[in-house]
């Protein structure tokens, strides 16, 4: 945990020094981010999919997969509601509609931290939720929900399969998964073609409420996250408490430098939050 937070200090005092990063102009119309800004506005409660494939999972396969964000029996499970309000605090302030979920290598839990997000996002009433798996040489978000992807990411963007072929509902309402499926060697290429461009140009325009969640590999270990940091409005780097060196934390925060970085997240921590049992 020193390490880390060393690591931390050291970035934000590099920050300090530089101007502050500019506000992100809105995308949308005022009258629908004022929509998703608003508490009084009506829930996302007659939402149904007519196209989109759905597979309702069970909850203790959920809960198997460490997919806990909904289950309210499961005192872990406020650590990510917690997270959800700081993360829609901040996007909604800057009028951010999409988030990164990195690490700085593999293994540290960004993927099931990306899904828990997503969950708990999709719990707020006037909230939906695209959980994207951009990891396209690991993908794992499939697995996490117990889906059996037979195709994904990958094969939309190198086929001619239409996006309604490929997104599933994995049985919570307001959240809507798009999978990657098998190890893609050309991410790169596929990542920086127009036709990802265009798909994210398009998922970001079909629901003023939506929050899009990349899934996206680990920052050190391939220039993916580089090629597609224009898709992202933020960014959330998860650590491993332990793991990461304060070298390869550095170099993380680094290689995100230029993007706005929400927070960081530490996982599979020694020393549990004292709330979790509240």
């Amino acid at each position: 945990m020193d390490r880390i937070q060393k690591a931390l200090e050291k970035a934000k005092q590099r920050h300090a020094q530089k101007p502050e990063p500019v506000t992100v102009e809105p995308t949308k119309s005022e009258s629908s981010v004022s929509q998703a800004e608003d508490p009084l506005a009506a829930p996302i409660e007659s939402i149904s999919y007519s196209q989109t494939k759905v597979v309702n999972v069970p909850n203790h396969q959920l809960e198997r997969k460490r997919i806990i964000a909904g289950f309210y029996n499961n005192p872990q499970s406020a650590v990510f509601r917690m997270l959800r309000t700081q993360v829609l605090k901040k996007m909604r302030s800057n009028r951010w509609q999409t988030l990164a979920v990195t690490s700085p290598t593999a293994g540290e839990g960004k993927s099931v931290v990306a899904a828990n997000l997503a969950m708990a996002i999709a719990m707020e009433l006037n909230q939906t939720v695209l959980l994207v798996d951009m990891d396209l040489r690991n993908p794992s978000i499939s697995n996490y929900f117990g889906l059996n992807a037979q195709v994904g990411l990958k094969d939309y963007l190198s086929g001619d399969l239409q996006l309604s072929e490929v997104l599933i509902n994995p049985g919570i309402k307001r959240l809507v998964i798009l999978p990657g499926v098998g190890r893609a060697e050309d991410s790169a290429e596929l990542l920086s073609s127009p036709k990802m461009a265009s798909l994210v140009a398009d998922i970001k325009s079909q629901y003023d409420s939506r929050v899009i969640i990349f899934d996206v590999p680990p920052v050190l270990q391939t220039d993916d996250v580089s090629l597609a940091a224009s898709y992202f409005d933020s960014t959330l780097l998860v650590l491993e408490d332990g793991k990461n060196t304060e070298s390869n934390i550095t170099k993380s925060l680094q290689m995100l430098e230029g993007s706005h970085l929400l927070g960081t997240v530490v996982n599979k921590s020694a020393s549990p939050p004292e709330h979790q049992n509240y």
